[in-house]
């Protein structure tokens, strides 16, 4: 089979830290790589492997033009970035199969794109979000970013690790994962042995997984944890709203699915009857052999399929050609925007391709109505990147259309603020709330594209977005986002300005709307300043029901008690976060603050003023130390 296969960067990135040896039956093909990729030559098993480079935008025709002189694929394979250097690829003679890249962007910034091309191969996406649209979908199928090392995995009954999970957690993108496993580390204290990793080079999973009996997956994709679970011989536990996931494998019969009430009642089951957790372990370790187990063994799978499978390119082409230009413009401005979320260059002058791109998607669109979503996302974009002359002038223009959405006051506000000019911020902060309260129909309807850096309550935003499909809401949050990061602007502009009391009035609003522990940590030392302990207590207590891993958190509240004369409360709130750390394993802060406890739980029954200064210096240090934030 001739194959021209999509490569992003370099071989060493794409292909050899997924295992070059997966790609094997690719590689005996007559195979040709193909995208912006550096190298020069590769070769594999004495083969070399011919590269076609290209770094600027191009099209089909000329791509190839360049293949070698008498070669002519029977199937290309692309990723969504492909569009980035090949806007015309729905142009493309041959079979196209597109990999798409993650679980979070195509269903988020998906805007038909998929239809560009014949086949899609998914497994991160509710697959119902596609089935009115042109393009064949691939059976689900995943691979294990780990295999199973040289060393014979312990027998269940001896592993030492009773609850292990190996994923990034945060207080933003990932807060709802991070919350699970943080009330499940009160476990630890029932004599169930339960540890979180991050940060884990991936040819060392493995040995981890073989030390554990079960692993915890928090995911709505057909997450590769489960995969590795089943090569490692572990049970898998998995939220019980993952269609994607419970569409590959069977319930209770495969992976145990769950709920935040009952997955502590669950793994005490499981742990406890290990006979069970073998008999569900066994029917997995059974489908794991018919499935591909590295990446370069599920691409052949997948290619082998679409080769297979009949489809007509010539309607293909038709359907994209009839297409509406604004449409297409848009489409292919979409991928663009991953640059910006991973601050990669495909292509060096991608920031001025999109703006091209999405002025013609603009000057194109015959109905107004459908400028609205590109005149969005343009302004949304040309803010982050700083460029705030060209936001203001996509936001005018959005004005006119639609003159009630918030969040074009919003992002007013927050470039005069910026600029240092106070006032207009205000008001413009003032109107996106007004406009919130009259018009949150417009919020839930066009959904503000791109996660802002640094900025939690965006991030949780985003995520509510995504999952819109599983957790069936009308997008209610994206109206309390706005409100919360209208209001927590206004109390910091107020705070910068010395009016204190407006300061806190705006911050409680919009811990009233959004209880992210960014903005509780900016209202704390307002409301000690001002010796208002109850409400701080208060504000604390809300900001922990919705994130009880917050540190920062912790420790404010502790001050309060302290404040209140509720030592008691203040000893048991720090040992009880104490304890729950012990989970989390390798991570220097954590460390650094279970220590820290340990030290301050003394002086917490002996010495207020003690125990206050230790407090101090701790939420001090931790607040230097966290990071980069969207007002610094």
């Amino acid at each position: 089979m001739k194959i021209l296969l999509f490569n992003l960067g370099t071989v060493e990135h794409r292909i050899f830290n997924w295992g070059v040896e997966g790609f094997q039956s690719l590689f005996e093909q007559d195979i040709i790589l193909w995208g912006p990729i550096l190298d020069k030559k590769f070769i594999y098993k004495d083969k070399e492997i011919p590269i076609l480079s290209f770094f600027e935008q191009t099209s089909i025709e000329e791509v190839f033009n360049k293949l070698p002189k008498g070669w002519y694929p029977d199937i290309i394979t692309c990723d969504t970035s492909v569009l980035n250097y090949v806007p015309d690829i729905y142009l493309c003679p041959v079979k196209t199969v597109v990999f798409t890249r993650d679980s979070w962007s195509d269903t988020i910034f998906n805007r038909g794109l998929v239809e560009l091309f014949d086949f899609m191969n998914s497994s991160t996406i509710d697959r119902e979000l596609f089935k009115n649209l042109h393009v064949t979908l691939l059976p689900l199928s995943g691979f294990a970013v780990s295999v199973s090392g040289p060393s014979s995995p312990k027998e269940y009954d001896y592993r030492d690790i009773d609850v292990i999970a190996i994923a990034t957690y945060d207080n933003s993108f990932y807060h709802q994962r991070y919350r699970t496993l943080y009330k499940l580390a009160g476990l630890n204290s029932t004599g169930i042995n339960i540890k979180y990793f991050n940060a884990i080079k991936r040819s060392d999973i493995y040995t981890y997984y073989q030390r554990s009996k079960i692993v915890i997956d928090w995911a709505h994709t057909l997450s590769n944890r489960s995969f590795e679970a089943a090569l490692n011989g572990c049970l898998l536990f998995s939220h019980e709203e993952n269609k994607v996931l419970n569409d590959f494998w069977k319930p209770w019969e495969e992976y145990v699915p769950y709920n935040e009430n009952n997955l502590s009642e669950l793994i005490n089951y499981y742990v406890n009857n290990p006979d069970q957790a073998k008999g569900i372990i066994k029917k997995a370790q059974q489908k794991i052999q018919t499935v591909p187990v590295s990446w370069g063994e599920m691409v052949w799978d997948r290619i082998k399929l679409a080769h297979n499978t009949n489809v007509s390119i010539e309607a293909r082409i038709r359907y994209n050609i009839s297409t509406p230009k604004s449409t297409l413009h848009y489409r292919s401005a979409t991928p663009l925007l991953y640059n910006y979320n991973y601050n990669t260059n495909y292509p060096s002058n991608w920031k001025g391709l999109y703006f091209e791109r999405i002025d013609n998607a603009i000057s194109t669109s015959e109905n107004p109505e459908n400028k609205i979503s590109p005149l969005i996302e343009a302004a949304r974009l040309a803010f982050l990147l700083k460029m705030p002359e060209l936001s203001l002038k996509y936001l005018s223009a959005l004005q006119e259309i639609l003159p009630d959405y918030a969040w074009i006051y919003y992002i007013y506000g927050r470039i005069y603020f910026d600029q240092d000019e106070t006032d207009l911020a205000l008001k413009s902060l003032q109107r996106a709330i007004e406009c919130a309260i009259k018009a949150p129909e417009l919020l839930m309807k066009f959904v503000l594209p791109v996660i802002e850096k640094g900025n939690p309550c965006d991030n949780r935003r985003i995520t509510s977005y995504m999952w819109q499909s599983i957790i069936n809401h009308h997008n209610e949050f994206q109206v309390n986002t706005l409100l919360n990061l209208a209001f927590e602007l206004s109390g910091f502009i107020y705070q910068r300005i010395e009016d204190f009391p407006k300061a806190i009035d705006a911050y409680i609003q919009a811990i009233d709307y959004v209880p992210v522990p960014d903005c509780i940590h900016k209202l704390s030392p307002l409301l000690i300043q001002t010796r208002k302990f109850e409400k701080l207590s208060e504000i604390t207590e809300k900001g922990l029901e919705n994130s009880p891993y917050d540190s920062i958190l912790i420790f404010y509240r502790a001050l309060a008690f302290i404040q209140l004369k509720k030592r008691q409360s203040a000893y048991r709130v720090l040992n009880e976060h104490q304890k729950a750390l012990k989970s989390f394993i390798g991570i220097r802060k954590k460390t650094y603050i279970r220590y820290a406890i340990n030290i301050i739980l003394p002086f917490i029954l002996l010495s207020k003023y003690a125990s206050l200064s230790f407090i101090n210096l701790i939420i001090k240090s931790l607040k230097n130390h966290r990071g980069f934030t969207y007002l610094k």
